[in-house]
């Protein structure tokens, strides 16, 4: 499915829009590697490879935005003095000027094997900028083959889910599958009202869990409804989907050892708002369940830092709660997310850059009992 990423290049839209909405899409790709790697240390760089992996275009769309508006000093010394050794005739890069300290910097180190954490640091420096300059010429990521991986296990993962259905698969563990689709919609009648999909699939039970993110930005900690002229009616959205179908709804327990947070599947996320161009990337990491942000804009019109504290649950214990199955929906059969699927119209184009990401749990374990039941 080709992405049109000109949104993010129209001059016509505000860059303060552009770029808060590409924060948004790379933020959502890296809460779903979060939840797939198991690991709270997945960088911004990593999410921005695999947007390469999945559309070039997309990420050099996004990358403008971003990152060459987040530049280190290293990274601008590196430019002003590739810019003041050039010449007409001789252009300097800044690529050359860096491996340039780099080498020096490894015969030092190589030299001084003690109290060499300035050095060790400056290194790291230098090859983080190396890295900013390299252009990407090719996939940092291996896709698996669609056809052995996925699409012969299982039935569902050979249906397209999408009109035009495109998407990468990525090999997690030597167990685990991460499949990850960028979206396009068009359709605003037809969207569930969500940023992220996610999507965990156990094969051997053929059960599936999930959670819907919507990402919305901030200004100083503080949300305002009016601020967003579709934040209700996305919001509400949600609720009719997820809310009133009862996924959040768990079994009745009468097990006194069993123990997990109530079964919300839909969550606002607040990300902060890139006030300038040169504004960092951070995250604030709240997890808002539905219920509770349509209560908090009924009662005061507004989310803020300090009403949502003691109702929200921070990113990285979200994540560690959710790969514990503590958080997220109940299981459900495959079969009634399909069918929910298909009720609910998400098989259809949708409405702005969303993320749909699949975990698949592994299939070695599926094989071998299917292959002892024959």
């Amino acid at each position: 499915m080709e992405i049109d990423h000109n949104y993010f290049s129209n001059q016509d839209i505000p860059e303060e829009d552009r770029r808060d909405h590409a924060f948004q899409s790379v933020n959502a790709i890296r809460e779903s590697l979060k939840l797939a790697k198991q690991s709270t240390s997945v960088t911004y760089e990593f999410a921005f490879s695999i947007i390469y992996d999945l559309n070039p275009k997309l990420y050099n769309s996004i990358i403008s935005l971003l990152v060459s508006k987040n530049e280190n000093e290293i990274v601008k010394y590196y430019k002003e003095m590739a810019e003041a050794k050039s010449t007409v005739e001789n252009i300097v890069e800044p690529l050359d000027l860096i491996q340039i300290e780099l080498d020096d910097l490894e015969k030092a180190l190589e030299k001084k094997t003690d109290n060499n954490t300035y050095l060790k640091k400056r290194k790291f420096g230098l090859i983080a900028a190396k890295e900013y300059f390299t252009p990407r010429t090719q996939s940092e990521h291996k896709s698996l083959n669609h056809d052995f991986y996925l699409r012969s296990r299982d039935d569902y993962f050979g249906k397209p889910l999408y009109e035009n259905d495109h998407y990468k698969d990525y090999k997690i563990t030597k167990d685990k599958v991460l499949r990850i689709r960028l979206l396009h919609p068009d359709k605003d009648e037809a969207i569930l009202g969500v940023d992220m999909v996610y999507e965990h699939f156990n094969m051997e039970n053929k059960k599936v869990r999930f959670a819907h993110m919507q990402y919305k930005a901030w200004n100083n900690n503080v949300l305002y409804e009016s601020a967003s002229s579709n934040m209700r009616a996305q919001l509400i959205k949600m609720k009719n989907h997820l809310c009133d179908s009862n996924y959040c709804k768990g079994p009745e327990s009468t097990n006194r050892n069993e123990y997990r947070f109530p079964y919300c599947s839909a969550f606002l996320r607040p990300t902060a708002k890139l006030q300038n161009s040169d504004s960092k990337l951070i995250t604030s990491g709240y997890h808002v369940p539905l219920c509770q942000t349509i209560a908090l804009l009924d009662l005061e019109g507004k989310l803020t830092k300090e009403t949502i504290r003691d109702k929200s649950i921070k990113g990285n214990i979200f994540e560690d709660l959710f790969i514990s199955n503590i958080a997220g929906s109940r299981w459900i059969s495959i079969d009634e997310l399909e069918t929910f699927y298909e009720e609910k119209g998400i098989n259809s184009n949708l409405n702005m850059i969303r993320i749909h990401a699949q975990e698949v749990d592994t299939f070695s374990e599926y094989d071998k009992i299917n292959k002892r039941g024959e």
